[in-house]
């Protein structure tokens, strides 16, 4: 599988004219636009309005995060099973808008109102300390703002929101369609290589629950539930091939799509290829089993799968602050290096507010080598904002269901959790520490 990945970079979005892409300018017609997210009949209302980076300015009630992509060339589309029939992608020339994503801000009226089910919200500062936390202090966002009828339930919502969403996503990408001569592009592909490098797989922990409407991943539009592992090309991520509960993608413990379609360890291991080592792509391993027999089940299966892939090593990582979840990744370590697959252990630590607590939930003598990628309960000031963007009232929001409500114009001091994608499960924004 070849894929060529064609970069259009914006440097600017003015809202005036005909959608069009010329020159790193991006012109979009809110009409049409807001015209194409009302097309789903569970979508009351939207409107779009956009923030650069380096403004004083914090959008509230972030549901998802997408960036613009678009197929033009090879099977399927981008999102496929969402935006299109369910035919395996990562093949062909897909363009790009980078620089640029389509934030969600969306608000309905929930029937779980409580609990690791309940639908989520984040928020995400364009200044400030919090903004180099995240990939998307830098990027300049379109916030898409949505409402939703009354009477729409859990999966409807997630449904109504990411069709929306993603069509426009890819109505923006539609633009660079006919342009042939971008800034840059990458091919990438598992082609033969020399049989003396170390032959590596990625093994993915994806935290998911039962009891939840969504499992919190989909594979083409199908949430990962009592899924055992299932081996898949690394092109699939860059054609969107892997989304976010559109409901709960805002927030910084779980990954939001955009995350997917530029996962940094995919990527890493992609441009790697031929060169360190011979990556033979990714063992997606749905975690948070509930009983021990499902953890010894899963670890097993993965690392089995990846015995007989004939990896001699294996990168692991994980989502989602969940101590059910870490055990299962960290046995499938163990079961891993059990059968002869050397592996490296990815994770945000625990560690406590200062860092100085045990980092680790659970342990086995088989994890010699891990990579911390940074604290799970950072706590940081957030200034007070010149504007906010975002769905209903902005005068109060409610960061977590069941928390108190705060309000979105002052300064406050929260948990790097409630920002966008402040959690960093893959290593994408290259953190390290100092010893005092």
């Amino acid at each position: 599988m070849r894929l060529e990945v064609a970069n259009f970079p914006v440097k600017d979005v003015c809202f005036n004219g005909k959608t069009s892409y010329n020159g790193g300018v991006l012109n979009i017609n809110k009409e049409e636009l807001v015209a194409l997210a009302l097309e789903d009949g569970k979508v009351a209302w939207a409107e779009l309005d956009v923030a650069f980076p380096g403004e004083q300015t914090r959008i509230v009630r972030v549901r998802d995060v997408v960036e613009p992509r678009v197929k033009v060339s090879g099977p399927g589309c981008v999102f496929p099973g969402i935006l299109g029939p369910v035919e395996t992608v990562g093949q062909g020339r897909t363009h790009r808008l980078s620089g640029i994503t389509v934030m969600t801000s969306a608000e309905y009226k929930r029937t779980i109102v409580e609990g690791t089910a309940a639908g989520r919200t984040g928020f995400l500062d364009m200044w400030g300390p919090a903004a180099a936390l995240t990939p998307f202090g830098s990027t300049i966002n379109i916030a898409l703002l949505l409402e939703l009828k009354d009477g729409v339930a859990e999966l409807e919502a997630h449904a109504a929101i990411q069709s929306a969403e993603l069509r426009v996503a890819q109505r923006l990408a539609e633009t660079t369609r006919e342009k042939s001569s971008a800034e840059d592009a990458e091919v990438f592909e598992l082609f033969e290589t020399n049989p003396s490098l170390p032959r590596v797989v990625y093994i993915l922990g994806c935290r998911t629950a039962w009891h939840e409407p969504h499992s919190g991943v989909a594979y083409y539009g199908l949430p990962i539930r009592e899924s055992l592992p299932t081996f898949l090309h690394p092109n699939e991520f860059l054609d969107g091939a892997l989304t976010s509960d559109a409901r709960r993608g805002g927030k910084g413990t779980f990954p939001c799509t955009w995350v997917w379609m530029n996962h940094p360890v995919v990527l890493r291991l992609l441009r790697e290829h031929g060169k360190r080592l011979n990556f033979l792509g990714v063992i997606l391993q749905r975690t948070r089993f509930e009983s021990d027999f499902g953890k010894q089940v899963t670890a097993a299966c993965a690392s089995q799968m990846a015995r007989l892939l004939k990896a001699e090593g294996a990168v692991i990582t994980r989502i989602g602050p969940s101590g059910n979840n870490f055990i299962d990744v960290m046995l499938t370590v163990q079961a891993c290096e059990r059968k002869g697959v050397r592996t490296v252990y990815m994770t945000p630590e625990w560690g406590g507010r200062e860092g100085t607590e045990l980092p680790l939930l659970f342990y086995v003598p088989e994890a010699s080598a891990m990579v911390t990628t940074g604290s799970l309960d950072q706590m940081l000031t957030f200034p007070e904002p010149s504007k906010v963007i975002g769905v209903g009232d902005t005068q109060i929001v409610e960061l977590t269901a069941g928390d108190p409500p705060i309000s979105p114009w002052s300064s406050f001091v929260g948990d790097k959790g409630y920002l966008q994608d402040g959690i960093d499960w893959w290593g994408g924004r290259h953190s390290s520490c100092q010893v005092y």
